[in-house]
């Protein structure tokens, strides 16, 4: 099985908390890793992002700094307080869900996680690290549907694909559409991860085949407006 790091809470910092739509990061990220957000204000159709009171990005930073020096518990009293006095934001919430993940503490990682889906449902990135926890679990179908869901909200987000990927061929045993996945993701992130090629060419041997593939296709949109 191959061995990805596991995810921080400092890379998405004090930029996740007015984020409201997600973007591709610029290199190969990986499966358990996260990437930066980016807000999309005032675009039509889509909402402008919440002002971030200055109180809020000054505990933000706090718990960011807490987080660095390796004071978790202190962090996550910061981030719990941050998440009950500012509901708006899912910032808060997704990163306890990665403090919690780093912990190894899964169930509390897949409540933050779902409380970040729940204020924030059209966020690829916590619907990535939702599914990641869900897979964890041994919750297999509902990892896949937040992949998926990802997948439906930036078809281009390259960490959705590859965790879909993971997914598929080591636990739904779906080798086809796994290979699909990492393909997708190879071509999002400029084919620079050597370690997913090696898993491209291993699963093409199994497949009997060295064809290309047809790119993974997300899901239609949920007309239901609920995040799975």
């Amino acid at each position: 099985v191959m061995a990805f790091k596991p995810a921080s809470c400092i890379a998405v910092a004090l930029l996740l908390l007015g984020g409201c739509a997600s973007a591709p990061p610029p290199a190969p990220v990986p499966v358990e890793a996260t990437a930066a957000e980016s807000s999309v204000a005032g675009a039509p159709g889509v909402p402008a992002a919440p002002v971030v009171p200055e109180r809020a990005a000054q505990q933000f930073a706090q718990a960011v700094a807490q987080l660095e020096a390796g004071r978790q518990t202190d962090a996550e009293l910061e981030l719990k307080q941050l998440e009950l006095a500012y509901p708006q934001f899912a910032a808060p919430s997704i990163n306890l869900g990665l403090l919690y993940q780093r912990a190894g503490k899964l169930k509390e990682a897949a409540q933050s996680l779902e409380e970040a889906v729940k204020r924030d449902p059209a966020n690829a990135l916590a619907q990535t690290e939702l599914g990641l926890v869900y897979r964890r679990l041994g919750r297999f179908k509902e990892a896949e549907a937040a992949y998926m869901e990802a997948l439906r909200i930036d078809p281009n987000y390259a960490p959705a694909h590859l965790n879909l990927g993971v997914l598929c061929d080591l636990f739904l045993q779906e080798p086809q559409r796994a290979l699909q996945a990492f393909e997708q993701y190879q071509a999002l992130s400029g084919n620079g991860d050597k370690r997913v090629a090696n898993w491209i060419a291993e699963l093409k041997g199994r497949l009997g085949s060295n064809a290309p593939s047809p790119p993974a296709q997300p899901t239609p949109p949920n007309t239901s407006g609920s995040a799975p």
